[in-house]
């Protein structure tokens, strides 16, 4: 099956799906409008299109919308010859609310390519009569399925996933245990947060904050990873660095810049817990990969990827921006080695029995057959 995917950019989050897909013989393409810093090209290189000037002039009307690109839109013409040329059997398109994306899904509709929207949000949220409308009105006219990889307990809903919407979660490596370098004998746990620099939700200053109050108490270290490529995020890790060095961090903290995709296994493998302060963080798929490496997690309560997680048993979902919790949390896995080891262990089989590559496989072909009635290999 040739499956096209277009999105913004080809995220992190998108390496493993693409790479199972390769697997299973799918042919795969992937159209983005920009080109991320540290994207991993090894497997897929993403395809751009010159910009139409009518998209010019709506990103300098109404801005570009950051990472999101949400007002470029390729030469229509050019990009219709394409695409009819590439003929795909199926396009899954990253949020259908974005001019590119409106673009690809009019014409894969022309073409008679079956379509997948993709979305980062909870499958059972409550939606407004005019989200209800606007979505199934979309899923309808299009003759679509849409996935998300976000969930929550459907007794926590009012009105419930809409017909063809579908969660299928986005897959992480899982490592065996005896592939990681997560050891328990007796060294000061080692934890790690992955976060922009430039983005204050993600909350760098409440971590250091949290790590400031047990230094005195407790043995461990910490690194800290973000992207720092623009002149914000870099403005923004010198002020943190001087948080750090202002709580007199030196020494227990490391920082790092813009790690390509490649070398976070050796990252998430060289640590033993992770952190996601980060409030309002729609997905976060960072959450998952450091299951997959066997880390209990600690994330907040308005994090997208928090259903993964099981207080004390993986980890600890805490309320946003409580410094009392993250401390209270962090405390108990430095702490005490033996509770730290179980919930590694814990860690691992999540991640083996929800986000592997088997997995996603499994729910996106149940997906296609239930939505199009079609088989996949």
């Amino acid at each position: 099956m040739k499956i096209l995917f277009v999105a913004p950019r080809f995220h992190t989050n998108q390496v493993q799906l693409i790479k199972k897909l390769i697997e299973k013989k799918h042919e795969v393409i992937f159209h983005a409008a920009s080109i991320g810093p540290t994207e991993d090209h090894s497997i897929i290189k993403p395809a751009q299109f010159k910009q139409s000037k009518l998209s010019l002039v709506a990103e300098k009307l109404f801005g570009k919308g950051a990472a999101t690109r949400r007002n470029y839109f390729p030469q229509l013409a050019k990009y219709w010859r394409t695409f009819k040329q590439l003929k795909p059997d199926m396009v899954v398109i990253r949020d259908p609310f974005k001019l590119f994306s409106l673009t690809v899904a009019i014409y894969a509709r022309l073409t008679n390519a079956k379509i997948i929207f993709y979305t980062q949000e909870d499958i059972n949220r409550y939606r407004s009569w005019r989200t209800l409308l606007k979505q199934k009105g979309t899923i309808r006219f299009f003759k679509a399925a849409w996935m998300s990889p976000v969930k929550t307990s459907p007794e926590s809903v009012n009105n419930g996933a809409l017909k063809y919407m579908y969660y299928v979660p986005l897959p992480v490596i899982v490592n065996g245990e005896e592939k990681n370098n997560n050891n328990f004998s007796g060294e000061a746990p080692r934890i790690l947060m992955v976060g922009k620099y430039h983005q204050e939700r993600k909350k760098h200053a409440l971590f250091l904050q949290a790590l400031h109050s047990l230094k005195d108490r407790y043995r461990f270290s910490a690194t800290i990873a973000g992207e720092c490529a623009t002149p914000e995020q870099q403005l923004n890790y010198r002020v943190i660095r001087q948080e750090a060095d202002k709580l007199e961090l030196n020494g227990r903290v490391e920082f790092k810049q813009d790690i390509p995709y490649n070398k976070m296994a050796e990252l998430y493998a060289a640590h033993n817990i992770f952190v996601l302060p980060a409030i309002n963080e729609q997905y976060g798929v960072s959450v998952n990969e450091a299951l997959g490496y066997g880390l209990p997690v600690v994330c907040t309560d308005t994090c997208g990827a928090s259903f993964n997680i099981t207080n004390g048993g993986n980890g600890f979902v805490v309320r946003s921006n409580s410094l009392e919790e993250l401390t209270s949390s962090l405390e108990i896995l430095v702490s005490d080695q033996q509770k730290l080891h179980q919930m590694h262990r814990q860690s691992l089989q999540y991640a083996r029995e929800n986000l592997s590559a088997d997995v996603f496989y499994e729910k996106f072909s149940q997906l296609v057959l239930d939505r199009f009635s079609i088989v996949m290999n």
